[in-house]
């Protein structure tokens, strides 16, 4: 069983994720399963089975929360 811990990595999505607060971790279920999920204050955790979907996961929400920053026209 893998002990809980954060993804040390110098990924940009990563990166960019962890300068607006938020950390990816994991832990082993009871049943062994590995479980990534997105950490930051007491907020809802996104959980995925897998470090990439996790990735692109945030990614979209980087990406979703950029267009939202934009001004409208």
């Amino acid at each position: 069983m893998r002990p809980p811990g954060l993804l040390e990595t110098a990924d940009p999505v990563i990166e960019e994720a962890r300068e607006l607060g938020f950390e990816l971790g994991w832990f082993s279920t009871e049943t062994g399963q590995t479980v990534w999920e997105w950490r930051r204050g007491d907020e809802p955790r996104p959980q995925f089975a897998t470090v990439r979907v996790a990735l692109v996961w945030m990614t979209e929400w980087l990406e979703r929360r950029e267009s939202s920053e934009r001004p409208a026209r």
